[in-house]
């Protein structure tokens, strides 16, 4: 019997003893965590990619140390259809400062999360990128030859009055798309993170800026001289076409399949052959494709045509493998120059 009372008393000690130290262990955890999120002294939050990777450029190796930088719209999604979770929410609502575009795929910024978080005292600075810049309409699906768009044709919506059109054309969002554009983007996100969070080494941060800014100067250059060295400026694109501004800078023609936010992915007949037509009367050596797409249009007029297609970055989003890469703006955008390289005649 006391043999038993022993075992008795040893395997409660036991218990008890392993209870203290499962709460020691959970309790350095929760510690830990505590700790590792104070370390983060300031948050922003980005929708998409390329609001994310100006951020992430302007703060160097601040990043992860001072300030923590979540992208909203993760590598690989549709960015045309996002519909925020509660944490996202709570991620914007708990930010010292939320970056996003402010086009047609923003328009739950405005009617669900800024109405909503704008009430609380401390909510987050809001920068909206795409009142910065000089908008163009959005452009049309492109049917025939006689509904071509140029970039000299497309119009610019600051240039209207609220009387010139009872229904305005929607802007173009994908403004990023241009290097000009992006230069403002990126001076614009550098102030608002210096101003929303003061006690960042101001010096290191307009540093970096002022270095990547050179980086989107010299990839523009290189598409540049891609689309310079063509005797025909002229592409086709058997996709989407988030390519506007793009074209807009440097003075490309184009013939698209659909709009630039068409979520749209079968092509009626007529437009596959007007498509196929345009390729082979101008002699043109490719048809492009965007990423994240299945390109089975590109695919089609491509084996008609009998061209490669090619796929040309519009980066709204990329995938998690080029995420993981840590492909940038930049790189991407140098990759683009290498394709027009190949695909303008």
């Amino acid at each position: 019997m006391k043999n038993i009372k022993t075992n008795k008393n040893l395997l409660l000690y036991i218990i008890f003893f392993s209870a203290i130290i499962g709460f020691c262990f959970c309790s350095f955890s929760c510690s830990k965590q505590a700790n590792q999120q104070k370390a983060h002294k300031y948050s922003i939050v980005a929708t998409n990619f390329v609001c994310y990777d100006f951020a992430r450029a302007a703060l160097g190796d601040s990043l992860n140390k001072t300030v923590s930088l979540k992208l909203l719209i993760k590598p690989g999604t549709e960015v045309h259809s996002f519909d925020p979770t509660p944490a996202d929410i709570i991620a914007i609502g708990s930010a010292d400062l939320f970056i996003y575009i402010g086009g047609e795929s923003d328009e739950w910024v405005e009617s669900v999360l800024l109405d909503s978080i704008g009430k609380n005292k401390n909510a987050p600075a809001c920068l909206k990128l795409i009142d910065f810049v000089q908008t163009l309409d959005e452009p049309e699906a492109l049917e025939s030859e006689e509904n071509e768009r140029t970039a000299q044709n497309t119009a610019a919506n600051s240039g209207k009055t609220e009387n010139d059109n009872e229904t305005e054309a929607e802007s173009d969002e994908h403004i990023w798309t241009s290097p000009e554009n992006a230069l403002i983007m990126l001076e614009k996100i550098t102030g608002s993170i210096l101003q929303n969070c003061p006690d960042l080494d101001r010096d290191s941060v307009l540093k970096n800026s002022a270095d990547y800014a050179r980086q989107i100067e010299q990839a523009a250059a290189a598409i540049g001289q891609s689309v310079a060295a063509a005797e025909q400026k002229y592409i086709v694109m058997a996709d989407r076409f988030p390519f506007a501004y793009f074209a807009n800078y440097y003075g490309l023609n184009y013939m698209a399949a659909f709009a630039g936010c068409s979520t749209a992915v079968e092509a009626s007949s007529a437009t596959i052959a007007s498509l196929i037509e345009t390729v082979k009367q101008k002699q043109l050596p490719a048809v492009f494709y965007i990423e994240l797409t299945n390109h089975k249009i590109a695919d089609i007029v491509a084996e008609s045509a009998k061209v490669p297609a090619y796929m040309l970055y519009s980066l709204q989003n990329i995938s998690k493998d080029d995420f993981e890469a840590g492909e940038t703006y930049v790189s991407l955008m140098n990759k683009n120059a290498e394709t027009l390289k190949k695909g303008l005649r």
